[in-house]
């Protein structure tokens, strides 16, 4: 909307502005000199806009963002119109062959040949095309603003067959016109702000795991993977480019075996956890989940090593080098709770998480309940609810439940009141009393809780 609401007052701007201008106006008359038409400078210029912005249209990911340009676009193109500017003074049906050529070079600069390539590998997105679109309209406006309050002598005058440059003009002879300044900053910052928006297809937000030994991690990236693996709201036109290690242990779960495949991770392993999803149906972006998967036991020296108190090389092996990079670039930590330690009444060695958010420094914080269906039975039974049906419901309980430990409770106050959120696989217990994946007709472990895990990550 902020685009639409914008498009008149910065037409007015561009009205004036262009009824002011010396110097962009003469710079673009130079091209009289090459026996180049007018008019057809304006024509391509405009089917340059035209062809990106219709590639920006069978963009999946920017199609609803181009829509409102062509509305904005419009918009602007009647407030100009109403001035007597652009559309009045062209002569389209003269000038249709250079029209043409702005729409096949926006096309072909804008990165068309994906249209004809269509690899499976590579998303389907016109990036270069949105990025140009940002940076013409950005030229637009600063141009406007600066013609529009800057006062000076016309510099460059362009006759038939020649041009001349005034050399006498001093910087005296230059004034700034206040009249609506205010106003016309504002609402030019604010169309570059909400543009860059527009054409922005990764989210910045990056995110690091974190968990004491046996807490799930393997798993919970595993889930959130095949959660992302069901979810297309590009229709699938983004690859998802997992990693081989990822990949690896996918392949370990997706076994016909009632067992836990995916073991904990050993002392001297470390796992390149990452893939990529498409977040929201409307305004969609890339997000980048990425994780190292690390032995647990690393947790307890992570507070030492990103504070720097490790001095010796030797005991600040690659691996808690790697952990500490990782927690110190990160914007959001995520934080594991074991509940299945919780239930069994087990240390759940979450005291680092405190030391870690202290030499971290205002990081963003999401409190994640792994094997929460630990606590799925003890809930159907007090509340007569199935947890998966009810999920909303089971997330309070499991936040009532988890905020007994003293520990989870200093943690929770300490983010000012943070939610946990728990996430599962659906498990029953077996002949022994341990608990193992239940599967459905097509050989799949079920999970629970992850799909609002990917939308926390998207907002």
């Amino acid at each position: 909307m902020g685009i639409l609401i914008l498009a008149v007052p910065l037409a007015d701007m561009m009205g004036t502005a262009w009824e002011r201008a010396h110097l962009s106006a003469s710079i673009l008359r130079l091209w009289l000199l090459t026996g180049f038409p007018e008019q057809g400078i304006a024509v391509i210029l405009f089917g340059l806009f035209l062809g990106l912005l219709f590639l920006m249209t069978i963009d999946p990911k920017k199609r609803w963002q181009a829509v409102l340009l062509w509305i904005g676009t419009g918009t602007a193109l009647l407030g100009l119109s109403t001035q007597n500017l652009f559309i009045p003074n062209i002569e389209f049906m003269d000038n249709a062959v250079w029209l043409v050529a702005g729409v096949v070079i926006g096309v072909a600069i804008g990165g068309g040949e994906k249209v004809i390539r269509n690899r499976a590998a590579e998303a389907f997105e016109f990036r270069r095309a949105s990025q140009l679109i940002l940076y013409l309209l950005t030229l637009i406006v600063v141009v406007s603003l600066i013609e529009y309050h800057i006062q000076y002598p016309n510099i460059i005058t362009v006759a038939s067959n020649e041009a001349t440059v005034d050399t006498g003009v001093t910087l005296s002879s230059v004034s700034v016109a206040t009249s609506g300044l205010p106003a016309n900053l504002v609402v030019s910052a604010l169309f570059v702000v909400t543009l860059r928006q527009f054409v922005q297809y990764d989210a910045e937000e990056s995110f690091f795991v974190l968990g004491p030994p046996a807490s799930g991690k393997s798993l919970f990236l595993i889930g959130a993977y095949l959660e992302a693996l069901g979810s297309t709201p590009d229709g699938g036109s983004t690859p998802m480019n997992p990693s081989q290690d990822l990949m690896e242990m996918v392949a370990q779960l997706d076994r016909q075996e009632q067992e836990w495949i995916v073991q904990a991770t050993g002392r001297n392993e470390l796992n390149q956890l990452e893939f990529q999803y498409v977040h929201g149906s409307v305004f969609p972006k890339n997000i980048l989940i990425e994780s190292l998967d690390y032995a647990g036991e690393y947790l307890r020296r992570l507070p030492d090593a990103i504070a720097g108190s490790i001095a010796d090389d030797e005991e600040m092996d690659t691996t808690l080098r790697r952990l500490a990079d990782g927690v110190q670039s990160a914007d959001t930590l995520i934080l594991l709770l074991d509940v299945e330690r919780f239930v069994n009444n087990e240390e759940l060695e979450i005291s680092e998480y405190f030391s870690i958010l202290q030499a971290s420094d205002s990081k963003n914080v999401l409190l994640v309940a792994t094997k929460a269906d630990v606590l799925a039975d003890s809930f159907q039974e007090e509340r007569g609810l199935e947890p998966y049906r009810h999920f909303d419901d089971f997330q309070e309980y499991v936040n009532i439940r988890l905020r007994e430990s003293e520990q989870v409770d200093a943690l929770v106050r300490e983010l000012g009141g943070s939610v946990i959120q728990p996430v599962y696989y659906q498990t029953s217990e077996n002949e022994v009393g341990d608990r193992v994946p239940m599967r459905n007709q097509e050989g799949s472990v079920m999970t629970v809780g992850f799909d609002n895990m990917l939308s926390e990550f998207g907002r």
